[in-house]
């Protein structure tokens, strides 16, 4: 099968187009004929060399697909050959840049039937994060007020979606012109352009001083540590990237505040409950064939030239989601 493939940990350029064997299903999987795979920074992370203890080069990446079931393993229930399905593979495990993909059937679900696999591609991984992250770590209530970083880009797009969903007031902070238009097409009630003023003393004004009950962190380095200064007392701050400071500790302590970290790759990982993904997928599946939650697809490349999708996604210059097209 045609496959991209890491050659080497680096940048972009170690990403080859290669035939590969075809994998094989294990006890658990689906094998999937892959049709697109959606990218996120992990991706140009793990070919760089994150979680490279106990992974040999080559190897294959892409924690994003949509596609058709080709087979099933005996013990697997709930597909059929030839089922449309989504799913974000495990991280290590090779992934979705290929014609062809296994996943752990319990992580899968029916894509929505509203999206084509294009779209469809753009929700697991980014969908799975914010949802943990809002909905199982910070419990978001009706009429909080929640902080979403980077609501133009991946997790923010969808964050800010499930957050207005439950009944919440969001405010967002963005950059770019594109950006900023999306979060307010999203329905964000404050969008803040932090090139243009600071976010800290915004998010002061906007609640008469007390700060927001929720803040979720897709960004880390200093909008991570400065998102302290923006936590009400008894605050829930959720990193998906946080890169602590010693100042960390004692700004919690002092709004008796709760920090939460999201590693949405736990569950395929370590093997602790993965089912709990194909279940999340589920419900979005329904929420998206409802009208409720839509992605946004920033760009879409062919599976030969990911190796520019990975310098773009790297750039940090994206809005909403990039997706590879495997299957024309």
């Amino acid at each position: 099968m045609r496959a991209m493939v890491v050659t080497q940990f680096g940048p972009p350029e170690v990403l080859k187009l290669q035939e590969m064997p075809q994998p094989r299903p294990g006890p658990e999987d689906l094998l999937i004929e892959v049709h697109a795979a959606g990218l996120n920074p992990v991706d140009f992370k793990i070919c760089r060399g994150a979680f490279r203890e106990g992974r040999t080069v080559p190897f294959i990446p892409g924690y994003d697909v949509s596609g058709l079931v080709r087979e099933i393993a005996p013990a697997v229930r709930g597909f059929k050959i030839g089922d449309a399905v989504y799913a974000s593979p495990s991280l290590v495990r090779n992934g979705a840049d290929a014609e062809y993909v296994c996943v752990d059937a319990r992580t899968a679900a029916h894509k929505p039937a509203s999206l084509d696999h294009i779209q469809s591609a753009a929700l697991p991984l980014v969908t799975l994060t914010a949802w943990e992250a809002l909905l199982l770590r910070a419990q978001i209530q009706n009429g909080e007020t929640v902080l979403i970083h980077a609501g133009g880009g991946g997790v923010g797009h969808i964050a800010i979606q499930l957050a207005k969903f439950h009944g919440c007031r969001v405010l967002t902070t963005a950059s770019r012109d594109e950006s900023i238009k999306l979060c307010r097409q999203l329905g964000a009630d404050v969008v803040i352009n932090y090139y243009e003023e600071d976010f800290v003393r915004r998010i002061e004004q906007e609640t008469g001083g007390r700060g927001c009950p929720i803040v979720f962190d897709a960004v880390g380095g200093q909008t991570f540590d400065r998102s302290l200064d923006c936590l009400a007392v008894n605050g829930r701050l959720i990193t998906i990237v946080g890169t602590p400071s010693p100042e960390i500790p004692r700004k919690l302590f002092r709004k008796n505040a709760t920090l939460y970290f999201e590693f949405v790759g736990a569950p395929t990982v370590y093997g602790v409950h993965p089912e709990s993904q194909g279940e999340i997928l589920r419900a979005v599946a329904k929420l998206v064939d409802e009208g409720q939650l839509k992605p946004h697809v920033g760009r879409v490349f062919n599976l030969d030239e990911l190796a520019e999708a990975h310098r773009v996604q790297e750039s940090g210059h994206v809005t909403g989601k990039i997706v590879v097209r495997v299957r024309v």
